[in-house]
């Protein structure tokens, strides 16, 4: 992997680090001592749409069409993590609607890292 591709999964990763805790910070509280859920938060979206620029940026200059998907990797780890312990606890909730939101959500970083890889290859 050139030093280039290593730089930039380490700056999507980051990033993708920082708009989860922007989007928890940024969660309603649904209930005194409920967990935040990010899929509340008014910054997802434009969370979402960073990510999807600095992906595309990154397939700009290391084309690589996944760029996306390591973008978003951090919301499915976290989510991942509240479903485990929602599990645990005996509960069902909506985990499924929220994940189905989630894979739509991350098709906007997967849709710029690809576009751009393709141009960025073409050229």
């Amino acid at each position: 992997m050139p030093r280039s591709a290593l730089l930039w999964a380490v700056i999507l990763i980051a990033a993708g680090v920082a708009a989860v805790a922007v989007c928890v910070l940024t969660a309603p509280a649904v209930a005194p001592g409920a967990p935040r859920d990010i899929l509340d938060s008014p910054a997802l979206l434009p969370a979402c749409a960073a990510l999807a620029v600095l992906a595309g940026l990154a397939a700009w200059a290391a084309p690589h069409p996944l760029w996306g998907a390591v973008a978003a990797a951090p919301f499915f780890v976290y989510f991942a993590a509240g479903v485990v312990g929602e599990l645990r606890e005996g509960g069902q909730g909506m985990w499924p609607v929220g994940l189905m939101f989630l894979i739509v959500l991350t098709l906007l970083p997967l849709a710029a890292s690809l576009v751009t890889s393709l141009v960025a290859r073409s050229r």
